[in-house]
């Protein structure tokens, strides 16, 4: 007589086999991380750092800026013929060569045909653990940035750059960003983005991750990124971080940015109380593109104090990324600066595309998309782009210059310029630009009385350009010199710079 089926014994069976599955599934993905996967990790960035002595040190002494033209930012105005006396840090005193005494030990700048103007800041920046970036910045006149979405070897950065130990700009740090992610996602996108992106699937989750990132010292928190689809979780964010008295910005939750119902969705958000968001897109996100309706969101905007960083450049080059990738790199002599593990970051056939190159490239088109339709859509999104950005500015809203790096293709620094030249090619004013990269960072960080003009008593983050950017905004490129918290680095400083990490670069990429 037949036995019947035994049951308990196959279940068993089939539970011990999902368990193996399941654990070679982890091996597995343990091993691609840790073994096969790209090299974006914090030691293949550093392949190519500069040693310390191979970076000049500039010099720290008191200074003195002779018969030179100063660009205060106060407000729109040129003071002529001054001297800018700096001592220990700081601008000591500023006055016309007849009022103001140079000290004897100072070392004279000639100042002649030249013009000084506030350091430039970069209040959307992504370091990726690429240490040279710090000096692409000086050498670019950029004096301050904010990195948004850094883990926490930022954080000894930022304090060893304020300790006067480590050459770069003024460094704030903003959290990893916060998503919503499935555990395989959770694991290999946190990984690809060297710490900068943490994941929170419940309300309790966001809230204890504000916390440790109070503890752990940052400057503010990245709310949820675009894919981001709790509303719940990302109220807790916003309501752990005032508890916790960190200001946050980032993007808006994916429920409004996609929503039908565009007057709910931009109600909705403005009863958030978000205090800023990190793109200029984030408002076209949640508005329809009517005129009428880009001016009215522009008056909100700026009723309810909202700060916009403008990320203009990075989208306009959305259009040419799509289909002429190849040929808009090679007219970048500047993508020798950029780290080579950032040109490369990703994996393709894991869609995690973070990187530059063909293959790599989140903005290159879909090639079975109908090329008529993706630029077609991409040209209305740059439009409505250019008019919010417009009315933005009409109607006296709060911006912030950014502009996204290492995001493709925004070389570090030198997207700065690209940025300040967007917003003019639209209809503002050169000194309106420069504002929103002086003036208008340190309004938003409630540090006016430290930096973003020039007058006695402030840190001494200083440009000295070759011509006047008042005029033509395309001189804030003709540097002749820069000066970070009182160390001034000449312009054969920053070439110096520049020169050793395109050297380190293309060692690298030969290996």
């Amino acid at each position: 007589m037949k036995k019947g089926l035994n049951w308990k014994r196959v279940l068993t069976r089939i539970g011990i086999a999902i368990g193996i599955l399941i654990g070679l599934t982890i091996v597995f993905v343990t091993a691609f991380v840790v073994v096969l996967g790209p090299k974006v990790s914090v030691t293949t960035q550093a392949d190519t750092v500069l040693a310390p002595e191979m970076v000049p040190p500039g010099i720290e002494t008191t200074v003195a800026f002779v018969n030179v033209n100063v660009i205060p930012m106060d407000s729109d105005r040129l003071l002529e013929g001054q001297i800018v006396i700096i001592k220990n840090g700081s601008i000591a005193e500023m006055g016309s060569g007849s009022s103001v005494d140079i000290p004897v030990d100072a070392l004279k700048v000639d100042g002649q045909g030249k013009f000084l103007m506030p350091g430039l800041s970069d209040m959307h920046v992504h370091l990726f653990n690429s240490e040279n970036d710090l000096l692409l910045y000086l050498a670019n006149g950029v004096t301050t940035i904010r990195d948004v979405g850094g883990p926490p070897i930022r954080l000894q950065w930022r304090d060893e750059i304020s300790a006067g130990t480590r050459p770069g700009p003024n460094l704030l740090v903003r959290s990893p960003l916060i998503q919503q992610l499935n555990w395989f996602n959770g694991i290999t996108y946190t990984w690809a983005s060297s710490g900068g992106i943490r994941t929170a699937n419940t309300p309790e989750e966001a809230e204890k991750l504000v916390a440790e990132f109070k503890a752990q010292g940052y400057d503010g928190i990245k709310a949820p990124h675009g894919i981001f689809n709790s509303m719940d979780v990302y109220r807790i964010i916003l309501a752990s971080a005032r508890k916790h008295g960190l200001p946050i910005d980032g993007h808006a939750p994916i429920p409004l940015s996609y929503g039908k119902d565009k007057t709910r969705c931009w109600n909705e958000f403005r009863n958030l109380g978000v205090e800023a968001v990190a793109h200029t897109e984030e408002l076209i996100k949640i508005v329809d593109w009517s005129d009428k309706s880009i001016r009215k969101t522009a008056r909100d905007v700026a009723d309810d104090g909202l700060w916009v960083t403008t990320t203009i450049a990075l989208i306009q080059s959305i259009l040419t990324q799509r289909y002429n990738l190849e040929d808009e790199l090679a007219k970048m002599p500047e993508v020798k600066y950029v780290n080579p593990a950032i040109l490369k970051r990703g994996v393709a056939w894991l869609d995690i595309k973070d990187g530059w190159v063909p293959g790599l490239n989140k903005y290159e088109a879909d090639p079975d998309s109908s090329k008529e339709e993706v630029l077609e859509g991409i040209s209305s999104y740059i439009q409505a782009l250019g008019k919010m950005f417009v009315a933005l500015h009409e109607e006296g809203a709060l911006l912030m210059s950014g502009t996204d790096t290492n995001v493709p293709l925004m070389v570090p620094g030198f997207s700065l310029h690209n940025e300040l030249e967007a917003m003019v090619d639209l209809g503002i004013s050169p000194y309106d630009a420069l504002r929103t990269s002086t003036y208008n960072p340190a309004l938003y960080l409630n540090s006016l009385n430290e930096f973003g003009t020039i007058e006695a008593g402030k840190r001494a983050d200083l440009v000295l350009l070759q011509a006047n950017p008042l005029e033509d905004i395309t001189n804030t490129r003709l540097i002749e010199g820069v000066m970070v918290r009182g160390r001034w680095y000449t312009r054969a400083d920053l070439d110096t710079m520049l020169d050793k990490i395109a050297e380190a670069n293309q060692e690298v990429s030969e290996e």
